[in-house]
């Protein structure tokens, strides 16, 4: 009975605050982060990445109000978001069974440390400022991003595999 009730709360409950997590961050200050940025994305929503002068010109019209959102509430979140999400989605691919089973582990992992290692490279960058941001920085900071969503797209792939694969036979409804 104590394990049927925790995997309730963890099929539920997991989703559930990470879905919250992400409606914080999606709807709640990226919009007030864009508008510090006239309209433009955040680096960490960029899946193809950006260039020296993409990073400038992002870190030029960004308001003081801005700098200080990225780096506090913003930061904090997404901070959260990618272990809730990597977790979550790591609860999706079990059971973890043989290689193929730490190829899920590992996915998981590595989106999340990605994930962490892009926002590390983005505050770096807003903290040397448009001037001051190296070369090397940018480069570190999109490559973490398009590394990220890759990621992020084989763990998704995993565990909608291995959701698909827990179906009891014959049944037709996920």
């Amino acid at each position: 009975m104590a394990r049927r009730t925790l995997q309730r709360a963890l099929n539920w409950g997991l989703p559930l605050l990470t879905l919250v997590t992400y409606l914080y961050l999606a709807a709640y200050i990226g919009p007030q982060v864009m508008a510090q940025a006239e309209g433009q994305l955040p680096f960490d929503l960029r899946v193809l990445g950006y260039s020296l002068g993409e990073a400038r010109g992002y870190l030029r019209v960004l308001t003081p109000e801005g700098y200080l959102l990225a780096q506090g509430p913003m930061f904090w979140a997404d901070t959260l978001f990618p272990l809730l999400l990597g977790v979550t989605l790591l609860w999706w691919m079990r059971p973890f069974a043989g290689v193929f089973g730490m190829v899920c582990v590992l996915s998981s992992m590595s989106y999340i440390a990605l994930d962490w290692g892009e926002n590390a490279a983005v505050q770096a960058m807003l903290t040397a400022g448009p001037d001051w941001v190296r070369p090397v920085e940018v480069v570190r900071a999109s490559t973490f991003t398009m590394a990220k969503f890759a990621a992020l797209l084989l763990c998704a792939i995993l565990a909608v595999r291995q959701s698909l694969r827990r179906r009891p036979e014959g049944q037709t409804n996920i």
